[in-house]
């Protein structure tokens, strides 16, 4: 599979507003992702064989240091069926794949940046 010879289809594009990586508190932080993609969340998916996700952030420079490889996870993981129902979420019409494994999450771009405004992702 090389991704350039793949069509991509976008299903949603939502802003959250802090950064979250893993660590304490996951399953709250996975509601708060859910919170903000909730928002023109599809009602319907297209049928997808796998997905992909792109993640920008924006971090204030003045706000402690971010390790830009810990926020996917939590980003992924949101949106894993078994993850959902495990964290009985409020937001269980906003599942994406069935696992957080090769099989369904095939891409992964993140990029970073600073900024003079709140951080978010």
């Amino acid at each position: 599979m090389e991704l350039d010879k793949v069509d991509l289809v976008l299903i949603h594009h939502f802003v959250i507003p802090h950064i979250f990586t893993e660590g304490e508190g996951d399953h709250q932080k996975r509601e708060e992702i859910r919170k903000s993609a909730s928002k023109g969340f599809p009602c319907r998916l297209p049928n997808c064989k796998w997905f992909a996700s792109s993640i920008k952030v924006k971090r204030n420079s003045a706000e402690r240091k971010v390790d830009i490889e810990n926020i996917p996870k939590l980003i992924i993981d949101a949106f894993a069926e078994g993850i959902v129902r495990n964290d009985e979420s409020v937001y269980s019409n906003l599942v994406l794949h069935a696992d957080d494994d090769l099989k369904n999450v095939r891409a992964l771009t993140i990029e970073g940046d600073f900024c003079q405004d709140a951080s978010s992702t």
